[in-house]
Parts: structure tokens; C-alpha cells; sequence
């Protein structure tokens, strides 16, 4: 069986020896792993059982002392190794008129996608094909967004309509290409919770999003949300839109037994390892023993895909890296 098939076995909420995977780390991660394991080739090496990969990519070329323009006229600041974060918002007022979305999925690039994942044999092809609310806040701001769902819910519905047509439109550009899932990107929750009320989510977010999911469904596409934070409330509502799977599934904000039990025969979990507690603060024995239980606990059924929450991140020390690693790659499944 090849590794796309381990993958479609777990989303289909098959069990299979081993569970499959998806390890990725920074730059300063896979540099201490070179040295560690004394071979160049890392991601060879440990043999993902997918292969991820964006329309846009995360960080451009156009960086310039850590601050780069995106496509959508969105200023960023404090890139590295992450995309940092925006500083300059171009939706200053509460109007769309004046602003024009870019072009979805340039030709360029799309010829690009394809001579990339041309390349990737024998392993699950996963494409992040944009963000939805996400996107929202990032050319309005997040603040300004949240008032306007309140004095401007018009403009909002408008923005939103002008988002989701633009990743409509991507994702027809990408249906014959050999890809297996389409990532969307959508961060809605925080530690403690939502970013916005159910009610506002309900209303705002959720049909647009059964609009998109079904899109991608109906070209054959398993449908992947990544999402942060505490997003318990809404996860019947992601089984209703019709997502395969979620991911990082942060256990210091949800509890895993309770979401297995509860949805996992409807939702497969990808990730459910601590990027902010376990891998960086926890010992290397800890790590290796947190890896067997998760896969236990998690793997019952299938329905899950390991992967060290959004990475292996530059706090992480390499003994843990490696832990987590070895323990992941030699996984025997539940047994």
C-alpha cells in the first residue's frame, strides 16, 4: 500500500500499521537534524506520508529586512521563519470601492504547482488553496472587522462574498491537477475560545464556508481545515460543512479523549501534539512516552494523521525533535 493510501485509509477512518504522518520543522530545526542524524537529505529521510504545498507561498522572495508586500496589498512585518504578522491593512474604511482583489492563481504559478507535485509519487498530495476569515481580518484588521460585524454587517457580507468568489475561483483553476485534499486555511479560535460569538460565526462564516467545502468536495478533494485555538463549539458545524479533517488540534486547549469519543467517527484529527508545551519544555523521555499514548488514544478507528502540532518550531531542542521524530517514524499503530 502506498503512503497516499495509508492516508485515504485514516480519512476513511480506517487502522493501519503504522499511523501515518507528516513531520515538518524551520530551517534552524532541519539544520540540528542534519547534523544530528549526519544526512543532508532531511525530508527524505523521514518519509512523509504527504506532501503540502500552497498556492501562495507562506513566506515570498520579496522580503526586505523582515517586511514584504502579499498580493493582496497586505503589508507584513517580523518575517523569519514564520510569515510574522500585518501591520498595514489596506481596507482603511469600511468600503470595498477602490480596491481590487489580484488575479486567482496566475498562470505562472499554476504551471509551477504542477511541475512541483509532478515530482511527489506514492504520497498524498495536499494543497493550501487560500484563507476565508482569515483574509477578512487581514485587509481590514482584526478590530475594525469585529466592529464592522456590528455597525457595517453590509460591508462585512460584501467582503466576504468578494473573498469567497476569489477562492472559488482558485480552486477551479486547481481541479486537474493531481491532487488528493485542498487546505484552507481559517484561524477561529484562541485559547480560551472563539475569536468571534457562535452566533457571528453562524451567520457570517458557516454558509459561506458550506459554499466553499462543497465546492471542493464536489471536484473529488478531501476537504482539510486548519484552524488554532479552542474551536470545540463549532466542530459539529465543521462536520456539517463537510471537512475530512482538522488540524493542529491543540491538546492544551482541547482535551483529545473527549473529541475522539465524541467525533471520531465523523472527523479525523491531524496533528494533536503541543507546539506550545510538550515539544519546547517537556523532556526528551516525556515526549517519547506522550507520542505512544497520543497514538493510542487517537489512532483507535483511524481517523488521525501525526504531525507535531503547526511544527517543529525554533524553541524546540534537537533531543526532543529527535524524540518525537523516532518515536513518530517507528509508530506500530495502536498496538
Amino acid at each position: 500500500m502506498t503512503k497516499r493510501n495509508f492516508v485515504i485509509s485514516a480519512l476513511k477512518h480506517q487502522e493501519s500499521i503504522p499511523i501515518p504522518y507528516y513531520l515538518n520543522y524551520t530551517s534552524k530545526i532541519e539544520e540540528k537534524l542534519k547534523q544530528h542524524y549526519r544526512i543532508e537529505d532531511i525530508d527524505r529521510f523521514v518519509g512523509n506520508y504527504i506532501y503540502w504545498t500552497s498556492v501562495v507561498k507562506n513566506i515570498p522572495e520579496n522580503v526586505v529586512n523582515g517586511k514584504y508586500v502579499d498580493i493582496f496589498g497586505i503589508k507584513w512585518g517580523n518575517v523569519g521563519t514564520t510569515r510574522g504578522m500585518p501591520i498595514v491593512h489596506p481596507l482603511n474604511e469600511a468600503r470595498l470601492e477602490g480596491y481590487k482583489f489580484p488575479e486567482p492563481l496566475p498562470q505562472k504559478r499554476l504551471d509551477e504547482l504542477v511541475n512541483e507535485l509532478r515530482k511527489k509519487q506514492d504520497v498524498f498530495k495536499l494543497v493550501k488553496f487560500g484563507d476565508f476569515y482569515e483574509r477578512a481580518n487581514f485587509l481590514r484588521g482584526m478590530k475594525n472587522l469585529m466592529v464592522d460585524m456590528y455597525k457595517h454587517p453590509r460591508f462585512v457580507n460584501n467582503l466576504l462574498d468578494e473573498i469567497l468568489e476569489y477562492n472559488l475561483s482558485v480552486i477551479d483553476r486547481l481541479q486537474y491537477l493531481d491532487v488528493d485534499g485542498l487546505w484552507l486555511s481559517d484561524d477561529y479560535g484562541y485559547q480560551n475560545g472563539l475569536l468571534i460569538s457562535p452566533k457571528l460565526w453562524g451567520y457570517f462564516i458557516k454558509p459561506r464556508l458550506k459554499i466553499l467545502v462543497d465546492k471542493v468536495k464536489s471536484l473529488g478533494f478531501f476537504a482539510f481545515l486548519h484552524s488554532d485555538g479552542d474551536i470545540k463549539e463549532i466542530i459539529p458545524d465543521l462536520i456539517e460543512v463537510g471537512f475530512d479533517a482538522i488540524h493542529p488540534v491543540q491538546p492544551e486547549v482541547m482535551e483529545l479523549e473527549w473529541l475522539k469519543t465524541k467525533f471520531g467517527n465523523q472527523l479525523s484529527f491531524y496533528g494533536c501534539f503541543s507546539t506550545q508545551e510538550l515539544l519546547p519544555n517537556e523532556s526528551p523521555e516525556t515526549t517519547r512516552e506522550v507520542v505512544q499514548k497520543t497514538i493510542r488514544k487517537m489512532g483507535r478507528g483511524g481517523g488521525f494523521i501525526i504531525a507535531p502540532g503547526i511544527g517543529l518550531l525554533d524553541d524546540v531542542p534537537i533531543e526532543n525533535a529527535v524524540a518525537f521524530i523516532d518515536e513518530v517514524m517507528n509508530n506500530k499503530g495502536i498496538k
